[in-house]
């Protein structure tokens, strides 16, 4: 994946994740959702999406990087500052 991607761009992507581990409509799933209690994820969801983030975009992201983290838009801004650092 390039270098420079936006901030919609990740949200997509995420958005993609989601809704297929957690077999939901992409449409349900919005950047202020709350990861628990919108979109339903667990810990152990919300670890294989990390993994999954981490090979699709060529980062890493450690447990301290996602500590606070409560919402879609949460991730996705973690994830374009990784990006960005790369």
């Amino acid at each position: 994946m390039r270098a420079s991607v936006t901030i919609e761009e990740i949200f997509q992507k995420v958005r993609q994740f989601l809704a297929k581990k957690l077999k939901l409509k992409e449409e349900q799933i919005e950047k202020d959702s709350s990861l628990v209690d919108d979109v339903g994820v667990d810990s152990v969801d919300f670890w294989e999406i990390v993994a999954k983030v981490e090979q699709e975009f060529e980062i890493d992201i450690k447990d301290e990087d996602v500590k606070g983290v409560i919402t879609v838009g949460d991730v996705v801004k973690i994830l374009k500052q990784k990006i960005d650092k790369k």
